[in-house]
């Protein structure tokens, strides 16, 4: 054996952590990078979901310049759930409609009705609507 070579536990340690360093560094950064030529036609960029009209919440915050920051300020509710409302990805519950509608209001500095910033069609709503009686009692039965 020659004298060259003394493997001990330390530069095998060394060893297995300067390999493990130098995997990883090259497992975020690739050693070639692909060009643009040898993609594959078919690739196309990913699938937006965009609704095909924008909500009445969107239209009127756009029309009065209302900032969806301030509006999240005024009615109490965070920026991603406000987001969520007006790309209409979800359902607003009343209280969120009445509490947003008033923000509205404050905002634009006019009369707003839920119905001017909501669509209230029985058909956008995803849960059924509890009658007059219900709610004027405190719940259901």
């Amino acid at each position: 054996m020659s004298d060259d070579l003394h493997l001990t536990r330390r530069g095998l340690f060394e060893f297995i952590m300067t390999f493990l360093a130098t995997a990883t560094f090259a497992a975020r950064r690739p050693l070639f990078a692909v060009s643009c030529a040898s993609r594959v036609e078919d690739d196309r960029p990913p699938m937006r979901i965009t609704r095909s009209r924008p909500t009445k919440l969107e239209t009127f915050l756009r029309s009065r310049g209302i900032k969806p920051a301030h509006l999240a300020q005024e009615s109490g509710y965070s920026r991603q759930h406000l987001l969520r409302i007006r790309l209409g990805r979800m359902e607003p519950t009343r209280r969120c409609m009445v509490e947003v509608a008033a923000a509205c209001a404050r905002l634009s500095r006019e009369r707003v009705d839920v119905s001017d910033v909501f669509d209230l069609s029985p058909t956008s709503r995803l849960a059924p609507a509890r009658s007059d009686r219900s709610l004027a009692d405190g719940g259901p039965r």
